[in-house]
């Protein structure tokens, strides 16, 4: 095999608040950092990227690239679609593209990861993101088949790429990711954080993520509705980035007169969504679409027992370790929970297999089969 020895990471995407897409960039370049000590390794940044990164412990281990004619906001795409390409094959022999877009023409050995496809099975249409996602549908579908290599982060995600965007299968790998961001900060104290957001004593169900369409936060509160009497202590958290879906999330619990009993928080501070993770319940994540889950394995490692939908990548991220539910079926989205919560025993074996599970996935073997993916894609190159 061919090893690279100018590989550049396609960062120019990277801005404060990208949740698992900084996750990956963060996690990925430190192992390959500590893998290969004598590869230079270029990361491909804005001006805020590279302010975002620069105190990561291996930041001065790599190379950051901000050329400022690239950099130009509301042009970004457009100068990653065709002069990255021209900078690649100048000055890399490998170009790893994280997030969708990537040159169209490079003499570089072109990587690009597809994390999911959720832009066209499940597309916002939120006014924030809504010409994103038209920029998406019109250039990611050349930019996957004109690429020498397309990474899925999952054997569901490689069948959507497959399916969706008509790439041969014999060029498309899948290298799953590492189990997200471990905790780094110690947790409020779960006493502060039930009386600051008024959870009462009762069990807590905990979701965290983005207010979107897809992530289907609505069949949770459909579901704490029907739990009844038996659970009418029980708060449903609704952690994440906030977004045009939220509004409808908030009349949702209006009309069904359960104000006191759903909480949202927006943007969460790394303390108290430790803190939240703390006093959980149960973990509950009813996406309809996802190329991975990194949300399933932050609360295995946290020691909060999961339940998730049965659709897309969940299952086979989860494995054994979560409860599995239909995410268009409220009542067994219920049935689901109220296992979960009437049953402690239930809930000590999903957290010791949860605990297992998620030891399984590591950025050093993430880090290690990209390093093939580079060679093996140079090697056909050559």
């Amino acid at each position: 095999m061919t090893r690279p020895a100018r590989p550049a990471i396609n960062a120019f995407f990277l801005e404060p608040g990208m949740g698992g897409l900084e996750t990956y960039v963060r996690e990925l370049v430190g192992e390959l950092v500590r893998a290969r000590p004598d590869m230079r390794l270029t990361l491909l940044v804005n001006r805020e990227g590279r302010q975002l990164l620069a105190q990561a412990p291996w930041a001065r281990e790599v190379e950051f690239l901000a050329p400022p004619l690239l950099s130009r906001r509301g042009m970004r795409m457009v100068t990653e679609l065709t002069l990255m390409g021209w900078l690649a094959s100048e000055r890399f022999d490998v170009l790893h593209s994280p997030a969708l877009t990537a040159p169209l023409a490079t003499k570089a050995a072109n990587v690009v990861v597809l994390a999911d496809v959720t832009w066209l099975v499940a597309p916002t249409g939120s006014s924030d993101v809504i010409l994103t996602e038209r920029m998406w549908r019109a250039a990611v579908p050349t930019i996957a088949r004109r690429a020498d290599r397309v990474v899925a982060i999952s054997a569901s995600g490689a069948d959507q790429v497959v399916e969706r965007l008509r790439v041969p299968r014999e060029r498309i790998e899948v290298i799953p990711l590492g189990k997200g961001s471990s905790p780094s900060v110690e947790g409020t104290p779960k006493e502060e954080l039930r009386r600051r957001l008024g959870l009462g004593e009762g069990p807590v169900i905990l979701n965290v993520a983005a207010k979107k369409a897809h992530k289907n936060q609505s069949v949770l509160i459909d579901a704490l509705a029907r739990l009844g009497d038996v659970h009418a202590d029980a708060r449903l958290v609704l952690a994440g980035a906030p977004g045009e879906y939220e509004a409808e999330l908030r009349e949702l619990v209006r009309r069904s007169g359960q104000d006191d009993r759903v909480v949202f928080c927006d943007y969460v501070e790394s303390e108290d969504l430790e803190g939240l993770f703390g006093l959980a319940t149960c973990f509950a994540f009813p996406s309809l679409n996802e190329g991975f889950g990194l949300p399933l394995l932050e609360a295995m490692e946290r020691g909060v027992p999961v339940a998730c939908s049965n659709l897309s990548a969940l299952p086979e991220v989860a494995g054994p370790a979560a409860l599995q539910f239909d995410p268009h079926d409220p009542r067994d989205v219920a049935a689901t929970l109220e296992r979960l919560l009437s049953d402690a025993d239930l809930r000590s074996e999903l957290v010791t297999a949860g605990f297992q599970r998620q030891a399984g996935f590591t950025w050093a073997a993430t880090a290690e089969q990209t390093l093939e993916c580079w060679e093996r894609t140079l090697a056909q190159r050559r």
